[in-house]
């Protein structure tokens, strides 16, 4: 059975342009799939070009494996494509940065209210919030704060 593009898939390969980063929220998986079929080739005869197994091939299309970088090349490179991996944070480095020099002050600030509520002098909320502020800059400032304890720190 000859499989075709979706007007969808077809829309997106019509969007691909030379050295352009194609859009939307696609796999490798699915752009080989549709970038395979565009160009009439057979799960088989992109094996082929890019020495790998059919089977290999197929798991890669389905989704049910995740290929190495190095098969990811190979694969593209004999649909006639180059590989560029550039990484897309998840929000503005300058908030991530921001909300861990934020969690950092806060824990140490929170240290030193807990001695502060024993003996009832610890501020309102609003006086906090400004120290949290204030604390939160200081630590920015300082480009030798350590703001990263461990590998899965969040904020």
């Amino acid at each position: 059975m000859k499989r075709r593009l979706s007007i969808v898939d077809d829309m997106a390969m019509s969007q691909l342009e030379i050295g352009s980063i194609p859009g939307g929220n696609r796999s490798c998986s699915d752009w080989i799939r549709m970038m395979r079929i565009y160009l009439r080739m057979t799960q088989m005869e992109l094996a082929h070009r890019a020495g790998i197994s059919q089977a290999h091939i197929g798991a890669i299309e389905s989704g049910s494996i995740m290929p190495r970088i190095d098969t990811l090349v190979k694969v593209f490179n004999a649909l006639y494509c180059q590989v560029n991996i550039a990484p897309r944070p998840k929000k503005p480095l300058n908030e991530i940065l921001r909300g861990r020099a934020r969690s950092v002050a806060l824990k140490r600030l929170k240290q030193s209210m807990g001695t502060m509520a024993l003996e009832k002098q610890a501020p309102d909320k609003e006086v906090f919030r400004q120290l949290l502020e204030k604390q939160t800059d200081e630590i920015l400032s300082d480009h030798k704060e350590r703001l990263w304890d461990g590998p899965n720190d969040e904020f």
